[in-house]
């Protein structure tokens, strides 16, 4: 039997229908690259495989721009945006990309609880295709501002965030798994009423689905894991990483992130690590930190010669 409904209640039912299905409706529009200065913004990007052990350090002046973009497989204009930042990339544009999936979605095998809660108390939420420069520009869809894509993303990417002199380093024993960092930075980059956290982020380089109706089929990028390290400038913690869905191409990345209260009826930021989780080890200064997981390093190197 098919039910027919009256005119005023079909109207409603398309309604909650079109509401409902807004998040997962691809975005082909484009506009003015909204400011976020309001949240804060982010930097770092350092990146190390991690399957080996060993350290990297960079000055704050040559960190690549943190990338941050929301996709799906079954996105296809998304491939659009994926192409333009590789363009650039290729071109010499210091970037470092972070691609975020859609959580709970049965087209889309990537997605993460706390990938999806970061937009959500960050972005307002993500729509494929979105990308974020340094936590602080955001950008929708895939109809460029100016010119093409390219020329938006390369502007973007090149934004000075003031950060001054300082250093980023991190260091990474994969047998003990043990994931040291330290920030040396002038405290006149936080503003008033800021914090300054640090996270870790995990990776993986590419992750095959054939099954993707985009076409990509080997997706790069792909963000599997964020790990808060806490507001301490230096330390180390313990990391259980995810498992790669093949391969063997996890990488481990180094951001840390400005952090502005929340304007009056925002959502509230996500908690900081207050030191007490067991996994967390001691706060050390950055030679000691690296000289710890270097030692283990070494060891276990020497044990297998």
């Amino acid at each position: 039997m098919v039910m027919v409904l009256p005119h005023h209640m079909r109207s409603r039912v398309i309604l909650i229908a079109l509401v409902l299905g807004l998040t997962s409706i691809p975005s082909s529009q484009g506009g003015t690259a909204e400011n976020l200065e309001e949240v804060g913004f982010t930097f770092g990007g350092l990146t190390f495989d991690a399957n080996n052990s060993g350290h990297v350090n960079s000055s704050l002046s040559d960190l690549p721009a943190v990338v941050e973009y929301y996709t799906a497989t079954w996105c296809a204009n998304c491939v659009d945006v994926e192409h333009a930042l590789d363009d650039i990339e290729a071109d010499g544009v210091n970037l470092q990309q972070f691609h975020f999936h859609r959580d709970q979605d049965n087209e889309d095998p990537w997605g993460t609880p706390e990938g999806e809660a970061r937009w959500d108390e960050r972005y307002d939420g993500g729509v494929a295709p979105t990308v974020v420069f340094n936590g602080s520009m955001k950008q929708i869809g895939s109809v460029p501002e100016g010119d093409s894509l390219q020329n938006d993303y390369a502007a973007l990417a090149a934004m000075d965030l003031g950060l001054g002199i300082g250093i980023s380093s991190m260091a990474w024993n994969n047998d003990s798994e043990i994931f040291a960092w330290d920030l040396q930075y002038d405290e006149s980059i936080i503003p008033e009423n800021g914090e300054l956290i640090h996270m870790l982020w995990v990776t993986e380089r590419f992750a095959y689905f054939p099954e993707g109706s985009n076409g990509v089929e080997n997706y790069p990028h792909v963000v599997r894991a964020l790990f808060l390290l806490g507001n301490n400038s230096s330390g180390a913690m313990i990391i259980d990483l995810p498992e790669a869905h093949d391969g063997n191409d996890l990488q481990l990345h180094l951001i840390h992130q400005i952090v502005l209260p929340i304007p009056d009826g925002g959502i509230e930021p996500e908690e900081t690590n207050d030191g007490e989780d067991d996994s967390l080890l001691p706060s050390i200064s950055l030679i000691a930190t690296l000289s710890v997981v270097m030692i283990a390093a070494f060891t276990v190197q020497r044990k297998q010669q």
